[in-house]
């Protein structure tokens, strides 16, 4: 409730989703006047709340249908509604922290690793195979073993989702997704980004790069290396854990169909910028 009345002053400004299709308008300043068959059966916040649903519990539009007692393309209509709506809404919104605001919020934990703006993993979520080879050969993620959309997350050393990526194929390595996703444009000297070992992006950025070092010649890590390892690895579980949070969202437990009514980047987008908003600490400890 604290979040819908964070947007309920703007929802008069949603633009619905309808049955008509927007390339065969040639007057985009014709208001279409909906009939008493089209227009809204629910109350915006029962929308909202049949979003949620959506997207929480991952029920099926069918099923979502016959819980609200309305068409299975109405439940269509009001899901990419939403989607694109809460997309526009959060996506205005400025996530990315300056460096004096990550430095001013930054957990005791760091004090090693002071100058860290983002920590940063990628995520992959599977999706239906195409029926095309070439396709299936880009979409194929080797970790998976299966077909998969991947994209990039950052948060902030105190816990914020800060960045998020557009969905890539499965078959995209990590360096290359950090490399075109655009979060390079905002590093800067005077910052530092955590990643695992699976980032090898220390040529790709003029910032400082902690990473887990990776075994020597030798037989094994020196005392030093090996503690660093540890202390970046207890860090850096955090973005594991804010990932985790976002995929508890049931929709990503199955596999995507390639002709998803909604815009599939737009829905994950949403799922991440909403951790934003829950009200559960990632680590106890660092509750004010």
């Amino acid at each position: 409730m604290s979040f819908w009345w964070l947007i309920e002053p703007s929802i008069h400004k949603i633009i619905r989703v309808s049955r008509a299709k927007s390339a065969a308008r040639k007057q985009e300043d014709i208001i279409r006047v909906l009939p008493p068959s089209e227009r809204q059966l629910l109350q915006p916040i029962d929308e909202f709340f049949l979003f949620l649903v959506y997207l929480s519990v991952g029920l099926k539009e069918r099923v979502l249908a016959h819980l609200f007692h309305m068409h299975p393309s109405t439940v269509s209509r009001i899901i990419a509604t939403w989607t694109n709506y809460l997309y526009t809404l959060l996506g205005s919104v400025c996530v990315w922290l300056s460096a004096a605001d990550v430095k001013s919020n930054l957990p005791e934990d760091f004090s090693d690793f002071p100058d860290t703006q983002v920590i940063i993993d990628c995520t992959e979520i599977r999706c239906q195979t195409p029926s095309s080879p070439l396709l299936q050969s880009e979409m194929y993620s080797n970790y998976k073993s299966h077909c998969t959309m991947k994209g990039l997350i950052g948060i902030a050393p105190h816990g914020p989702v800060t960045f998020v990526s557009q969905l890539y194929a499965g078959s995209v390595s990590d360096r290359e997704i950090f490399k075109q996703c655009g979060i390079t444009k905002r590093l800067t000297e005077d910052m530092a980004v955590m990643v695992d070992k699976g980032f090898l992006i220390s040529d790709c950025v003029n910032c400082k790069v902690y990473c887990p070092p990776f075994l020597s010649r030798g037989k094994q890590m020196p005392a030093h290396q090996v503690k660093e390892t540890q202390a970046i690895a207890r860090l850096r579980v955090h973005v594991e854990r804010v990932i985790r949070r976002i995929k508890q969202n049931k929709l990503f437990d199955g596999v995507i169909t390639l002709s998803h009514s909604v815009n599939i980047n737009q829905l994950f987008t949403v799922a991440c910028l909403l951790s934003n908003d829950q009200n559960k600490a990632l680590v106890k400890t660092w509750m004010k």
